[in-house]
């Protein structure tokens, strides 16, 4: 039995490691980290009535990136698991290190963490799950260190945890690593989804997917072009074994999605407690070197 956040009980192991971070399914399942291109800044609302276990889903947020807006969260996530405090400091300079951020981009990275950061502040979710609903948020304050523009003081919401608590069992290990290896936005998206819900499923619906994806009103053949280059994407990274498309008639209604048996190369099972590389520029678990 280990603890999330102090408090959460869970029966599976907890990461809070360099490379291995550990993620409740409703971060990864539901559209929260999209393909987010750049320019004008716009504020969503997505309203799903049912997405799997999760039903009356209700999301107000500017979209997060699988990208950038990630490699954030994965960094605070990673400071709060096994934490109970809500209020930590980040060093932008252990930051960028742990990220492997080339020193010459560094004003751009803090002006990018700043907006990130800032879109986090304005991140509500709504959902129900079995009979309770629950309501999240991710961060409530940030502060920036006028003196030291290199440190930034967040403070999380106390509902962040609702994250959790639904279902503290249902735990996703990232390996940060290995995340990266995937280029494309949609190989992203369908790497969350299908790492979340693997276990349950091998045939997924189209419908399901363009949901996940936030594409629903794109254009559909080239949605469908993107999704198959992510399919061979991932297939190529070993994640997923085969692909075949769900076809009765003319027009496609899912595919069916083989797995390999162990998922070597991307996430540990939870008996192997993989090694830590923490040096002293990062941060890992309770311990803040800052």
């Amino acid at each position: 039995m280990t603890y999330i956040f102090n408090s959460l009980q869970s029966e599976k192991e907890i990461y809070a490691q360099d490379d291995f971070v550990s993620f409740a399914k409703s971060i990864l399942h539901l559209p929260i980290f999209q393909s987010v291109t750049t320019g004008k800044k716009i504020r969503k609302e997505i309203i799903i009535d049912r997405f799997y276990g999760f039903h009356n889903v209700e999301m107000r947020f500017y979209p997060l990136s699988v990208n950038f807006d990630f490699d954030v969260f994965y960094y605070l996530l990673k400071m709060k698991l096994k934490s109970d405090r809500l209020t930590f400091t980040i060093n932008l300079n252990h930051f960028m290190k742990f990220h492997k951020v080339h020193p010459s981009n560094k004003k751009i990275y803090i002006e990018k963490i700043h907006k990130s950061l800032e879109n986090m502040l304005d991140f509500y979710l709504a959902f129900s799950y079995g009979p309770k609903t629950y309501k999240c948020h991710l961060l409530t304050h940030v502060e920036e260190n006028k003196e030291n523009r290199e440190e930034i003081k967040i403070t999380f919401s106390k509902f962040f945890e609702q994250f959790y608590e639904y279902d503290a069992n249902l735990i996703f290990n990232i390996c940060l690593s290995d995340y990266k290896k995937i280029k494309s936005d949609y190989a992203k998206i369908l790497f969350m989804f299908y790492t979340t819900n693997q276990f349950n499923n091998s045939t997924f619906k189209l419908s399901e997917i363009l949901k996940r994806l936030q594409a629903e009103s794109q254009v559909k053949n080239e949605v469908l072009r993107k999704i198959n280059k992510a399919h061979q994407e991932l297939i190529d990274l070993k994640f997923l074994k085969a692909v075949e498309t769900i076809k009765p008639e003319k027009e496609i209604e899912g595919y069916k999605v083989s797995f390999p048996k162990r998922r070597e190369g991307f996430l540990p099972t939870v008996a192997e407690k993989p090694k830590s590389n923490t040096d002293e520029s990062s941060i890992c678990d309770e311990e803040l070197p800052f």
